[in-house]
C-alpha cells in the first residue's frame, strides 16, 4: 500500500469498494506506479510467466512445496514436514479446517480485517457515541444500509445523471461537461495532488491517465487470461446496468463497444503497470510543465478547461507523467469520437453509483466482483460495503473513534519500542555492511537516522477536522456521496497550493496494513495491524519478533529497496545518493533475489516476475535479517516459535483463479513463498528444525540470498 494522496474519494467509490474487497492479501508498502499511488489506483500487474522456463525440473527451487495457498491443496490427511514444506506443516490444521464459502480469500489479513470491521461497526452503530464525527459517520452508514429506501428508488437517482450525458451533442457540450467538477463521471484525466517527488515540502498536481477498466494499459496491447476474464466481467456488468437504466440490448452493445474501443486507443499511448513499477519510472514521469506549456501541448483536448480551477487559483506548475498519453488524447478528441467519449462517461457514472442503488444493482456488482476472480459464490453484505465506504470517506473520523476505544497507550509505547530496536539493529547492520562504500554508507545511515516513525494513531487529532462536514437532510446515500464529493472538490485547490505537513498521517488507525512512505521517509504501523497473528501484547518475544517485528523490519528495508526507497534521500526527495559502484553491487544482489523467485513455478506454467516483485522480496529478507540480528543478543531465544510465527502471518486460502489474479496483479510473492523462501535463507532455521541436504527446504549456503 502506498501513501494516500489527496483526490476525489467519491468519484467511483461504489465500484472501488467492491474491487477493494476482491484483494484480501495485504499489500505491505507501495507498489511503484507512474501516477502517485492513491486509493483509487488500480493494482499493478506483471507477467505471470516471469523469466523462468516453463516445465521446471524437480530440482528447481520450490519443486518440493505445495502451493498451499490453493484451497483444498492441504488437508488433514496430507503428510507434512517442516523440513520439506515449512508453510504447509505450520499452517496445516488451519488450512484443513478453513473453507472459503462465500469469501474470495481466507487469511491472517481477512481474519484481522474482519475483527477490526466488527469493532468499527460496533462504534458506528452505538448511539451512545454522540460526538459530531460519530453522528456524521452513523448517518452515512445508516443511509448506506437503508435498502428499503434504495429499493424503492431503484434506478431513479442515476437517470438524471445519464440524461445530462445523453444531452451532449457537440464537442463544445462535451468540453463544458468535462470542465464541470460537479459531474460525477469525472474526466479521462487524473489530476492527483501529492508531494512533489523532487521537493517533498510542497504539494503539486500530477497529470496523467485516469485509469482503465482492465486496470493495466498493457492488457489492451496483449490481453492475458486474467485480462480477458476481467473484460468479460466488465462487459456483462455494464450491459446489465444499461438494461436497468432503460437501454435496449442493441444500444447497450454499442455503448460497450464504443467505450472499450476508446479505452483501447488511449491505452496504446499509456504506460503499463509493469513499466510503471520499474526503478527509473519516476525520472521518466517527472515532467514539470507550466499552464502555458500544457496548453500548447493540448490544443484540442480540453485539458486546460478541466484544470481551470487550479490555474484560476494561481497554480502554474504541474507534473505531466505521460506526454505520449496527452498527445494521444489530442488526436482522439474529435467530433467523430463524440459518442465514444459519451460512452466512457456513461460507464463511469453507472459503475460509480451502481453499488449504492437497489439490490438488483448491488447483485450485478457482486456478480462482477466474483467474475473477475473466477468465483460465482461470493457474497458482499451491504453492511460490509457500508463499513468500507465509511472507512474510506471518513477515514480519520473513524480512526479517532477506533483509537479512543480499542487502542491503549501501552500498546503504542511497546510497539514504538520494538520499532526503535529494529532501527538500532538495522543501523548496526548498515555500519557492518561490507559491500557498500563509505560515501553511500554515510548517506544510508543519515537517512536511517532521520526516519519518521508513526505507530498506532496520531498524537495530534486537531489536524483532522470534520467540524464543517454535514450531510443533506432527508437525503439518501448518493446524496451523501455527492455532498462529500462537493466538499472534497472545494478543498482541492487550497491543498494543491499548501506546503506539506509531515505530521499528517497518510493512513487511518483502523487500517490493517503497514507501509513505508518515501516522500517523507517514514514507516507507518497503524493500530489495525496490532492484533490477530500480527501482534499479541501478551505474546512471547519470539512471537512478537517473528510476526510484527519482521513486518517492521520489512518496512524499514523499504527505505532502501531497489525500485522505490533507495531512490529517495533522507528528506523524501527523488535523488541519487549512491555511487555508481555501490548501485551496481546492489543490483547484483537484487538480481539474484529476482532470479531465484522467477524460477519458482507457482501455478502450472505460471511463474513470478522476479523483477516486478523485487521491492517486496528484498524487504522480506531485510525484515527477517533485522529480527534475527536482534535475536542474537537474547539468551535462550526460541527460534522455532520465531519462524512459526512468521509462517502464520502468511497463511492463506484462495481459489486457483484468485491465485492467478494475484500472481499477475500483486507486487508481492504468494503467501506460501513469503513463508518458505525467506526462512530457508538463514542458518538459524536449519539449526532450529534440523534441515539437511535432501530436504525440501534445503538450499545450499552458496545459493542463499542476502541483500541487507
Amino acid at each position: 500500500m502506498d501513501g494516500k494522496n489527496e483526490e476525489d474519494k467519491t468519484l467511483k467509490i461504489a465500484k472501488r469498494i467492491l474491487v477493494i474487497l476482491l484483494a484480501a492479501v495485504l499489500l505491505f508498502a507501495a507498489a511503484c506506479s507512474v501516477q502517485p499511488q492513491t486509493e483509487n489506483s488500480a493494482a499493478p500487474s506483471a507477467s505471470a510467466e516471469g523469466s523462468a522456463q516453463a516445465g521446471a525440473e524437480e530440482s528447481a527451487p520450490g519443486a518440493a512445496w505445495t502451493n498451499s495457498d490453493i484451497s483444498g491443496s492441504v488437508t488433514a490427511d496430507t503428510k507434512t514436514d517442516p523440513k520439506d514444506d515449512f508453510n504447509a506443516a505450520v499452517n496445516q490444521e488451519w488450512m484443513a479446517g478453513t473453507e472459503l464459502g462465500t469469501q474470495m480469500q481466507a487469511s491472517t489479513f481477512t481474519e484481522r480485517s474482519n475483527e477490526v470491521m466488527a469493532q468499527v461497526m460496533a462504534l458506528i452503530t452505538d448511539e451512545s457515541q454522540t460526538s459530531h464525527e460519530a453522528q456524521l459517520v452513523r448517518e452515512f452508514y445508516n443511509d448506506y444500509v437503508d435498502m428499503e429506501s434504495r429499493n424503492a428508488l431503484g434506478m431513479e437517482p442515476v437517470l438524471p445523471l445519464l440524461g445530462e450525458i445523453e444531452a451532449i451533442e457537440t464537442l463544445d457540450d462535451l468540453t463544458a461537461y468535462l470542465a464541470d467538477w460537479g459531474n460525477l463521471a469525472g474526466a479521462p484525466v487524473k489530476a492527483d495532488i501529492a508531494a512533489d517527488w523532487k521537493d517533498s515540502t510542497k504539494n503539486t498536481v500530477y497529470i496523467g491517465p485516469s485509469g482503465f477498466a482492465l486496470s493495466d494499459a498493457d492488457e489492451y496491447k496483449s490481453i492475458t487470461d486474467v485480462g480477458q476474464r476481467t473484460k468479460d466481467a466488465e462487459e456483462v456488468m455494464l450491459k446489465k446496468l444499461l438494461a436497468r437504466a432503460g437501454y435496449s440490448e442493441e444500444e447497450a452493445a454499442g455503448l460497450w463497444e464504443a467505450f472499450f474501443a476508446l479505452e483501447t486507443e488511449i491505452a496504446q499511448a499509456s504506460i503499463g503497470n509493469a513499466e510503471g513499477a520499474s526503478a527509473d519510472i519516476r525520472d521518466k514521469a517527472y515532467n514539470p510543465k507550466s499552464a502555458a506549456e500544457l496548453a500548447e501541448m493540448s490544443p484540442d483536448f480540453p485539458l486546460m478547461e478541466i484544470l481551470k480551477p487550479y490555474t484560476e487559483g494561481g497554480i502554474d506548475r504541474f507534473i505531466l507523467t505521460e506526454p505520449e498519453w496527452l498527445a494521444k488524447m489530442n488526436g482522439l478528441y474529435t467530433e467523430e469520437n463524440l459518442e465514444a467519449f459519451k460512452a466512457w462517461l456513461i460507464y463511469q457514472t453507472l459503475t460509480g453509483v451502481a453499488g449504492m442503488l437497489d439490490q438488483e444493482c448491488l447483485d450485478i456488482m457482486t456478480e462482477y466482483s466474483g467474475a473477475r476472480m473466477g468465483s460465482t459464490q461470493i457474497e458482499l453484505p451491504v453492511e460490509q460495503l457500508a463499513y468500507q465506504a465509511c472507512s474510506t470517506t471518513f477515514d480519520m473520523a473513524i480512526g479517532k473513534l477506533y483509537a479512543e476505544n480499542y487502542v491503549t497507550e501501552e500498546t503504542k509505547q511497546d510497539v514504538t519500542e520494538l520499532v526503535n530496536d529494529a532501527v538500532a539493529v538495522f543501523r548496526q547492520r548498515l555500519e557492518e555492511n561490507e559491500w557498500l562504500g563509505d560515501e553511500t554508507k554515510a548517506k544510508a545511515l543519515e537517512k536511517l537516522d532521520t526516519l519518521k516513525v508513526r505507530v498506532a494513531y496520531p498524537d495530534d487529532w486537531s489536524l483532522y477536522d470534520y467540524s464543517d462536514y454535514a450531510l443533506p437532510e432527508d437525503g439518501g446515500i448518493i446524496d451523501d456521496m455527492l455532498a462529500v464529493r462537493e466538499k472534497s472538490m472545494s478543498e482541492k485547490v487550497d491543498k494543491a497550493k499548501a506546503e506539506i505537513d509531515k505530521d499528517l498521517w497518510m493512513t487511518s488507525p483502523q487500517e490493517v496494513n503497514a507501509f513505508y512512505q518515501p516522500t517523507d521517509n517514514s514507516i507507518n504501523i497503524p493500530a489495525g495491524i496490532l492484533g490477530g497473528d500480527f501482534y499479541d501484547p501478551d505474546g512471547t518475544v519470539e512471537q512478537q519478533m517473528g510476526s510484527l517485528g519482521i513486518v517492521i523490519g520489512h518496512e524499514i528495508t523499504h527505505g532502501f529497496d531497489s525500485n522505490m526507497g533507495s531512490l529517495y534521500d533522507k528528506d523524501g526527495n527523488l535523488s541519487n545518493w549512491w555511487t555508481d559502484e555501490d548501485r551496481a553491487a546492489f543490483k547484483e544482489r537484487t538480481d539474484k533475489v529476482g532470479a531465484y523467485y522467477a524460477s519458482i513455478e507457482v501455478l502450472p506454467g505460471k511463474y513470478i516476475d522476479g523483477d516486478y516483485t523485487i521491492g517486496e522480496t528484498v524487504a522480506d529478507l531485510g525484515g527477517m535479517s533485522c529480527m534475527l540480528e536482534l535475536a542474537k543478543g537474547m539468551d535462550g531465544f526460541d527460534y522455532q516459535t520465531f519462524f512459526e510465527s512468521w509462517a502464520k502471518v502468511w497463511k492463506l486460502q484462495e481459489s486457483e483463479e484468485t491465485a492467478e489474479y494475484m500472481l499477475q496483479t500483486d507486487t508481492h510473492a504468494p503467501g506460501y513463498l513469503r513463508a518458505n523462501v525467506n526462512v530457508q535463507q538463514f542458518q538459524e532455521f536449519y539449526d532450529a528444525f534440523g534441515v539437511e541436504e535432501g530436504d525440501g527446504m534445503y538450499l545450499a549456503p552458496e545459493e542463499r540470498l542476502s541483500v541487507w
